[in-house]
């Protein structure tokens, strides 16, 4: 493309302009917005400045979403395992991970950046458990065009350690076989990441990916707080999904987990935190305190039953917030459309004052501004401003789902889908145009994926099998209702 692009006759979602979309055009020079033209003098300005000019012909332009906690493996298991709670449905999901290879992780993140970028999603936190897969990972997010925050996992502590789980010995045996993360391997491999991908193509960032705080031992834990103080990464972790983990804490560390997070110098403003369901009312204190972001995940939540966020209550405490889709086998589909109206709903009917539901406004900044904070690029991404990096979605206010009144924000919000979007740009690329991508060749790894997963379930059947046998002992612990 040309080195300046003007996207002329568009109608923009900008921060500022409250529910209504403002008439007008963006100027993109490079990989940033150069000027954001509304009025006639601006637009006849940006388009002498510009090599190229796009005539938008009404279509809405939006920041990209960010999908803020995301795991890309996971889109070649769509259909299994999906009828558990969190710590049983884990075993599962680890049994298909053991038979993952460089093809099919290849496979899993340009499937995944195909559904993300068809939802108008330009940018995730790709929170990655398969270490001995980073270098293929990083390769085929490199090739998808999205912009991403790369989060290998630290783990060293597994859930039926930390919980007490009563297992039959041989079970116990077997799972206690599982790889763990050696502290100074994973300081190795994060420092050779740095060194080789962050920053690559402009668009790749590492994160540290600690699964979570329980997951990680003393001396993990010390090698997280070594690195993110000394290479000014994003984290990115878990943090009290279920109950079972938010009363394992609490009887574990005075005060619970984010206390004994708060102790070991752990909270700050680099920091995002997957779900956080079952937070007291002073972890929610402090975590605003020390500009820790939130990520909600709503439809996960509800598909591993695991409890609903307190919305209402971290937006009045002021905790930043993002969104995310979790797993392809929890959350489902890899779309903030969906996500953002889940979050927008279910807050309430236990919040009886309407002025205390999350707003349109407020739940769109959560996928945009708030996503960008938990990449790591807060004030740099997420808004139609100068300056900003130019990640762009247009959608085309004339389909079924959109058509009617004149769009608005709470309109977006609650009727925006797939269907709607026709082009995207990340870094000031379009990598979908005409709804097509652009980027990598979409078909052919459709065309790879179905025989790719067809071995994998086959070659997880034993690892399955042990899933079954152990997951009823993680059944017996009582939740309370939500």
């Amino acid at each position: 493309m040309a080195s300046s692009l003007f996207i002329a006759n568009g109608r923009l979602v900008r921060a500022d302009a409250g529910d209504a979309l403002t008439p007008g055009g963006v100027l993109v020079d490079g990989d940033v917005i150069a000027m954001v033209a509304l009025t006639p003098d601006e637009q006849a300005a940006a388009r002498a400045r510009s090599g190229e000019v796009v005539d938008a012909a009404g279509a809405i332009v939006m920041p990209g979403l960010v999908n803020a906690h995301y795991h890309s493996y996971s889109t070649l298991l769509k259909g299994t395992q999906n009828g558990l709670p969190l710590e049983p449905w884990a075993l599962y999901t680890v049994a298909y991970g053991k038979v993952l290879g460089d093809e099919a992780i290849r496979l899993a993140v340009l499937l995944g950046a195909a559904e993300m970028l068809r939802n108008g999603v330009t940018a995730c936190v790709d929170h990655f458990p398969h270490t001995r897969w980073v270098e293929s990972a990083l390769a085929a997010h490199e090739a998808s065009g999205m912009r991403v925050a790369f989060a290998p996992f630290m783990q060293d502590v597994l859930d039926h350690e930390f919980l007490e789980i009563a297992l039959p010995p041989a079970i116990r045996a077997t799972l206690d076989a599982a790889p763990r993360t050696d502290a100074a391997e994973a300081e190795r491999m994060y420092r050779e990441l740095v060194r080789r991908w962050h920053g690559r193509a402009g668009r790749i960032t590492l994160a540290l990916g600690p699964n979570a705080f329980q997951r990680c031992s003393p001396r993990l834990v010390a090698t997280w707080r070594r690195l993110g103080d000394e290479l000014r990464l994003p984290v990115h972790t878990h943090l009290v999904e279920t109950w079972a983990q938010a009363a394992r804490g609490r009887a574990v560390w005075p005060g619970g987990t984010v206390a004994e997070m708060a102790r070991r110098g752990l909270l700050n403003e680099r920091l995002s935190l997957a779900h956080g369901i079952w937070l007291e009312s002073d972890e929610h204190e402090l975590l605003a305190r020390h500009g820790v972001t939130i990520v909600h995940n709503p439809a996960s939540n509800l598909m591993l039953g695991s409890g609903r966020l307190a919305l209402p209550t971290l937006i009045e405490r002021a905790v930043p917030l993002a969104l995310g889709t979790d797993s392809s086998n929890t959350g489902g589909r890899h779309s903030l459309f969906e996500v953002m109206r889940l979050a927008l709903m279910l807050p309430r009917p236990e919040t009886p004052d309407p002025r205390s539901w999350p707003g349109a406004n407020r739940v769109l900044g959560m996928a945009t501004t708030g996503g960008a904070r938990a990449l790591g690029l807060a004030g740099a991404l997420g808004r139609i401003e100068r300056g900003q990096r130019a990640d762009l979605v247009l959608l085309d206010p004339r389909t079924a789902a959109l058509a009617g009144a004149p769009t608005t924000v709470p309109h977006l919000v609650q009727h925006a889908s797939a269907e709607a979007v026709t082009a995207v740009m990340v870094n000031g690329t379009w990598v979908l145009r005409d709804g097509r991508i652009l980027a990598f060749d979409e078909g052919a790894v459709i065309e790879r994926v179905l025989g790719v997963t067809t071995e994998l379930l086959a070659q997880a059947r034993a690892g399955v099998e042990l899933a079954e046998a152990a997951a009823p002992y993680f059944l017996t612990r009582e939740t309370p209702a939500v």
